[in-house]
């Protein structure tokens, strides 16, 4: 019964851990669209503005990359062991 108790926290922490990263993901996914339409919006007439627009772009969505990378990471490491009966 001890087993039971012990795995249904991990696998808890384990979809609480993804659930959450894909929340901050989809938190981060309107500013980083409208960040890439002002940044293709300005590319060729104000260059200055174009290249913020790029930077705070980039930065999303290597946030998001991160973020997302991690949690699988995690999501994969805690999942259930397989032992080997024989």
């Amino acid at each position: 019964m001890a087993e039971m108790a012990s795995r249904s926290t991990r696998d808890a922490i384990r979809w609480g851990l993804l659930l959450s990263a894909v929340a901050v993901a989809g938190f981060r996914l309107p500013s980083t669209y409208s960040t890439f339409r002002d940044w293709r919006a300005v590319r060729f007439s104000d260059p200055s503005a174009a290249e913020l627009y790029r930077l705070n772009f980039t930065a999303n969505v290597v946030g998001i990359v991160i973020v997302l990378a991690v949690a699988a990471a995690v999501f994969y490491f805690l999942r259930p062991r397989i032992s080997k009966r024989s």
